[in-house]
């Protein structure tokens, strides 16, 4: 069986995800034309150039507690650039009206209003958990996948 375009595409984010350096979470994003057509990936990470997060302890947000940094925070302590926005910033502009943003966890509002903004027209994502950033794999594969339309 193949899979379909959803399993597919959020294949592609897990393993574009694993090339983040956050301490708190590896993100991956993988854009979709309106016909399938792969326009752009993205993962998290501090801009190229500066020491990433992982490798120099440079992430505020890395030094908090789960507690302190609770997933519904608006993420103004992420020194990162998100998944995302780097997936949206390496995508020809045009190709973006109607396209499907697959992401492997549930955007910030910063990013939900620039995926809003961009003409994105549907997000998938894999349902978070509570905790700040699971990193177990047994966990993760537990998570439920959500899909999110504008109308």
């Amino acid at each position: 069986m193949r899979p379909s375009w959803d399993d597919w595409a959020l294949a592609i984010a897990e393993a574009v995800a694993t090339r983040a350096d956050c301490t708190r979470a590896q993100v991956g994003a993988v854009i979709l034309s309106r016909t399938h057509r792969v326009l752009a990936v993205g993962y998290n990470g501090l801009p190229a150039g500066i020491p990433g997060c992982a490798s120099a302890s440079n992430c505020p947000r890395g030094q908090l507690s789960v507690e302190e940094c609770a997933r519904d925070t608006d993420y103004s302590n992420c020194a990162a650039t998100h998944a995302e926005r780097n997936a949206i910033e390496h995508a020809d502009p045009y190709e973006l009206a109607g396209a499907t943003l697959y992401v492997t966890r549930k955007p910030c509002p910063a990013c939900q209003t620039l995926i809003e903004a961009s003409g994105i027209k549907t997000t998938v994502y894999r349902e978070e958990s509570t905790q700040c950033s699971p990193q177990d794999e047994a966990l993760r594969s537990m998570l439920n996948r959500a899909v999110n339309s504008r109308a």
